[in-house]
């Protein structure tokens, strides 16, 4: 039950801060949550600039974890100003790097449908920066603490209040 209600705090604690950053306006319209190791690590995960745009434009289209999203390659297109091709090589791209993987649909008369994403492989080789960020965020938070803490030998020359 903890757990729960833990979450549940940190959730409206998180919506309170996104609406005090963003406006209720824009968090009514929507808005997209992708984890920070995409951007901090980016270069490690070897994403180019228009990946991520593309990551976020496919996250923006994941509404449920348990369905993938499939927005049209020309709706991404449209929406960041290139080719529909250009967002198909880059999907391509990160599709060797495992970072997604196109499942194909089709009609029940046999046309094609837009290709679902599945992102869980980007959500798995992210995580290992995942685990670097948080084990650096503890090592600076121990380092930190260590400075503050002053030696009690520091105040063994004084004897209330005076010299010894």
């Amino acid at each position: 039950m903890k757990t729960k209600t833990a979450v549940k705090a940190v959730t409206i604690g998180t919506d309170k801060v996104l609406e005090a950053k963003w406006g209720k306006t824009l968090l009514a319209a929507g808005f997209t949550a992708l984890p920070d190791v995409t951007f901090r690590y980016q270069k490690a995960l070897k994403l180019k600039p228009l990946d991520v745009v593309i990551l976020l434009h496919l996250a923006s289209y994941w509404w449920k974890p348990t369905e993938n999203p499939w927005p049209a390659k020309a709706t991404i297109a449209e929406a960041i100003d290139v080719d529909p091709r250009t967002v198909q090589r880059h999907i391509e791209s990160m599709e060797k790097l495992g970072y997604i993987k196109r499942i194909t649909r089709k009609a029940k008369a046999g046309d094609n449908l837009t290709n679902e994403y599945d992102l869980r492989g980007f959500v798995k080789k992210a995580e290992k920066f995942a685990l670097h960020e948080i084990e650096t965020r503890a090592k600076r938070a121990a380092e930190d603490k260590s400075k503050r803490v002053t030696p009690i030998a520091a105040f063994s020359l004084i004897d209330g209040g005076r010299k010894s």
